[in-house]
Formats: C-alpha cells, sequence, structure tokens
C-alpha cells in the first residue's frame, strides 16, 4: 500500500534515505517550487521505493511548479 514520505530538510531528492514515512495523510506543504513529499510504497525500512514514474513525475512537478499525483511540491526557501 502506498504512503505519503515527507522530505528531510531538503536533502537529495532522489535519495531514498531522504525521506520518513508520515502515513497515508497527505503533508501540507505550501507553496511550489521544491519537491516536498512523495506518494510511494515503503521499501519496508521506512524510506520510499523511488520508481521511474515517479521520477519522471519529480521531473514534470519541478518543470510546471505543478503537484503531480505521485509528487507534492513546497515554496523555495
Amino acid at each position: 500500500m502506498s504512503e505519503y514520505f515527507l522530505r528531510i530538510n531538503f536533502a537529495d531528492p532522489n535519495d531514498p534515505l531522504s525521506y520518513t514515512s508520515v502515513g497515508s495523510t497527505k503533508p501540507g506543504c505550501p507553496g511550489t517550487g521544491k519537491i516536498c513529499s512523495l506518494l510511494a510504497e515503503n521499501d519496508g525500512t521506512g524510506h520510499p521505493v523511488i520508481t521511474s514514474q515517479i521520477q519522471a513525475q519529480m521531473v514534470t512537478a519541478l518543470s510546471t511548479g505543478v503537484d503531480q499525483p505521485l509528487v507534492v511540491l513546497r515554496f523555495l526557501d
């Protein structure tokens, strides 16, 4: 089952260790600009499985500034 993973302190968005599980509720991430969270399968250690579909949605979200089904953005810090 998919769950949301929150990115920790703007760490590398492509590294599963940069995220922590926050459960089934979409986290509040106001604004756009940087990746805030992902909706993904848990790898069994509390981190997301970052698939090619998620990676493609990361690129789309960052280039358009619009959240994608599996990727949530937040304001630039």
